[in-house]
């Protein structure tokens, strides 16, 4: 509590008042006893006048007597006073200004307690009306939050508590702020990727439904619905891989995917990323090359080999029939560097900038579904690395890949 300082301020007034109090008691105190002084003085001189004039030789005796402060005859004085009853204080009415005296005290107590209370209840009242003004004031702004108005700035550069307060909820203000709009925008990009998915998958089970029409004519040969069976099963594996693609890209998204990096063969990983796609660069006789520099990483085999493939898949189809893939494997002090470059149709620069969204088509491949690269980017990212596009229109596609190391 010490430590803030709208109550240290407090305190010091408060010590301040108490010192001019006291200093107004003892000003009181000697004031009040000067006064006394010449009443006792004023008192002695009447009596001593009175009895030296009548007693001229006695003179000397009472002077020396008041010098030498001679209290030999104190009680036998005191006897007299208690005969005539002037022993008690409270009735010293032979001291002409005994009244005016105890007035003048009572006063003076009466103006210093009131004093002492008037400026202890002002300071406290200026005090507690300041907090509440302030605890007001953030009572108002957090009605403004709850009602999703952010545009009240509520941090304070002073000292205190509630000064900490209020830059503490302006803290928590800013992160409401941001999850907030993140909320926002991750809705808005939940109906687009609904919307993305409906149409993905509308398309398949449009073709599914005319041929099925198909199949129900009588009239077809077999071998004729052999092939229409064999369509429907290409759809069929296509609306399976968009599911299972996307629900690994969810997970990822989501943060439920955790990589975990381990000791792995580089040519390892490099043999299990083309041996999928053997087939389909069979088939338009794409010779796919490799280049080899390293032999252990530190990566998530699995992952690495799912988002190695998507590339190299997406390599192949827009690569022309007996076309190239060069996969070249660095390993550097600073990264891990993987480039898979084919000699295909390449893609413009407005292509380049929106190659790893999400559901995101080239000009050239309008049966792509466009998730196998922006799912490729996000375990390349999550593991502390980069991916970069480089094309020229029919000169080729470069994929440029950098896995990088802690620096301990």
């Amino acid at each position: 509590m010490l430590k803030n300082s709208e109550v240290k301020k407090l305190l010091i007034v408060n010590l301040l008042i108490l010192c001019l109090s006291i200093l107004f008691c003892f000003i009181l105190g000697i004031n009040s006893f000067n006064i006394y002084k010449k009443e006792l003085i004023k008192n002695n001189s009447n009596m001593i006048g009175t009895i030296i004039k009548n007693h001229p030789e006695l003179e000397a005796e009472i002077i020396n007597n008041l010098m030498e402060n001679d209290f030999n005859n104190s009680e036998y004085g005191l006897d007299i006073l208690k005969k005539y009853g002037l022993d008690d204080i409270e009735y010293l009415d032979y001291l002409s200004n005994n009244h005016k005296l105890k007035n003048t005290l009572l006063i003076y107590n009466i103006i210093v307690i009131v004093f002492i209370f008037i400026a202890y209840f002002i300071i406290h009242y200026i005090f507690l009306k300041r907090q509440y003004a302030k605890i007001n004031k953030i009572d108002k702004y957090l009605d403004n939050i709850l009602n999703n108005n952010y545009s009240f700035d509520i941090r304070d550069y002073m000292e205190g508590d509630i000064s900490n307060l209020k830059n503490d909820i302006y803290k928590v203000t800013v992160r409401l702020k941001e999850q907030n709009e993140l909320s926002l925008r991750n809705k808005k990009a939940l109906e687009d990727t609904l919307a993305d998915i409906s149409h993905q998958i509308k398309t398949p089970l449009t073709s599914m439904n005319v041929i099925n029409d198909i199949l129900i004519d009588n009239e077809l040969d077999h071998k004729s619905q052999i092939d229409f069976l064999n369509k429907n099963r290409n759809q069929l594996e296509r609306i399976e891989w968009l599911v299972t693609t996307l629900l690994k890209i969810s997970r990822l998204d989501s943060g439920t995917v955790i990589l975990k990096k381990e000791k792995i063969n580089i040519n390892e990983l490099i043999e299990k990323t083309i041996e999928p796609i053997r087939i389909l660069a069979e088939l338009k006789s794409i010779t796919i090359e490799t280049k080899i520099s390293g032999d252990y990483f530190y990566l998530d085999f699995n992952w690495t080999v799912e988002a190695l493939m998507n590339i190299l898949k997406n390599a192949c189809e827009h690569t022309n029939d007996s076309g190239k893939i060069l996969i070249e494997v660095l390993d550097n002090p600073l990264y891990l560097n993987v480039k898979i470059t084919d000699n295909g149709i390449g893609m413009s620069k407005e292509e380049q900038k929106h190659v790893f969204e999400r559901f995101y088509k080239g000009s050239h491949n309008k049966d792509s579904i466009g998730i196998g690269l922006n799912m490729a980017k996000k375990v390349i990212d999550l593991q502390n690395g980069s991916i970069d596009c480089i094309s020229d229109k029919n000169i080729g596609t470069t994929f440029d890949i950098k896995f990088y190391k802690k620096v301990i």
